[in-house]
């Protein structure tokens, strides 16, 4: 796989990461680095499968075409506290 897809697919993986947990791109991408957010991969009962993101108390899953939310509650996007 060339490297510029890989490129193409991490920058949707982070968008889709900032847009489940209601954070700025940019703040995903250096919480990601610092381990503030911590990715991990899942199956749901259904056998979908989702990249679960954590932050603090915050967590979404990001599914192919769909967020779904841990508590059924979307995140405030002022919301800006450290996770942790």
């Amino acid at each position: 796989m060339e490297t510029r897809e890989h490129y193409q697919q991490i920058s949707t993986l982070i968008a889709s990461v900032a847009k489940a947990l209601g954070l700025p791109d940019d703040q995903v991408a250096k919480e990601i680095e610092s381990g503030a957010i911590v990715l991990g991969m899942g199956q749901d009962d259904n056998g979908n499968h989702f990249v679960e993101a954590r932050r603090g108390a915050a967590v979404g899953r990001v599914f192919q075409g769909a967020i779904r939310y841990a508590d059924g509650v979307e995140p405030s996007a002022t919301s800006s506290e450290s996770g942790g």
